[in-house]
């Protein structure tokens, strides 16, 4: 399909490049598989011996900044605080202590945070961040200088995840380092701008990279000519994802979740104490509520 006839249907920027794959589709910007991809018992092998490339387009990314940018992820998200340049999974919860979501949550400047979201609850967490932003506490909003925008169009969301996937990206770094897990980087990939995330998942390196839709065919065709890469579907992305994270099954659903505090601080999605939303509604809770 010619380009601009996709973009005029709506349709992400690698459309077409999924259907030379034959791609099977869940929605117009999701593909759940390609045509000749690892079976679910060959995924494991796949990461070990080599590296899965997944097209996350559909995912939700928000940004969040402004002077009280800081103060809002302080309180609105229950993982650590972040330095400029980190990024985490954490999670965030509504008033009463419930499961908003878990995304991954990046400081790419003093006053700026990007959030993704990988999951079934990205428009439960979007209308909950929203409603936290436009909260009044004593006639007043605390956050309304914040500045919130969806960036969803303004990039294409790459994930490059497996044992030699570092090997993968040093090619197109030079003499740049290769990003270091739990960072966040704006980098250049043979001399396409990009912003590079290196999530906790898993032992095996994962890379999510923000690449501009003008560049994101470039950056694919030439990710998939090395050997090593397999491109893969949002099925396998998130049958990976489960294996390697254990908090990552209640994301598939969307309706009202519990999970207790033990559960949030072991899996390193939460911090101590009680300076961010919902973690009062959390004493007490010593497991999950319902599974996905």
């Amino acid at each position: 399909m010619p380009r601009n006839q996709a973009d005029s249907l709506g349709l992400n920027a690698l459309y077409g490049e999924h259907l030379l794959l034959g791609a099977s589709f869940e929605e117009a910007s999701v593909v759940t598989r390609y045509h000749g991809e690892p079976e679910p018992e060959e995924l494991e092998g796949a990461m070990s011996d080599g590296v899965v490339l997944c097209d996350l387009s559909a995912v939700q990314l928000l940004l969040f900044h402004g002077p009280m940018a800081a103060a809002f992820a302080e309180v609105a998200f229950a993982g650590r605080k972040l330095r400029v340049g980190e990024c985490a999974f954490e999670a965030v919860l509504t008033g009463d202590g419930s499961l908003a979501s878990i995304p991954l949550l990046a400081r790419t400047g003093e006053a700026e945070y990007v959030c993704g979201d990988f999951s079934a609850r990205a428009d439960v967490l979007a209308g909950w961040l929203s409603f936290l932003k436009s909260i009044e506490q004593g006639g007043s909003r605390p956050f309304a200088a914040l500045e919130a925008e969806e960036v969803s169009g303004t990039h294409v969301a790459l994930a490059l995840w497996g044992r030699k996937a570092a090997m993968v990206l040093a090619d197109y770094l030079g003499n740049a380092p290769v990003p270091r897990k739990g960072s966040v980087s704006s980098c250049m990939l043979d001399r396409l701008p990009c912003i590079v995330a290196c999530p906790e998942l898993g032992p095996e390196p994962a890379y999510v990279i923000l690449v501009p839709p003008v560049h994101a065919v470039a950056l694919w065709r030439s990710l998939l000519s090395f050997g090593e890469v397999a491109p893969i579907g949002r099925e396998g992305f998130r049958r990976l994802v489960r294996a390697r994270l254990p908090w990552a099954r209640h994301l598939q659903v969307t309706n009202a979740i519990r999970v207790g505090r033990g559960e949030l601080m072991d899996g390193g999605i939460a911090r101590h104490g009680n300076t961010f939303v919902g973690a009062r509604g959390l004493q007490g809770e010593v497991g999950a509520e319902g599974e996905a």
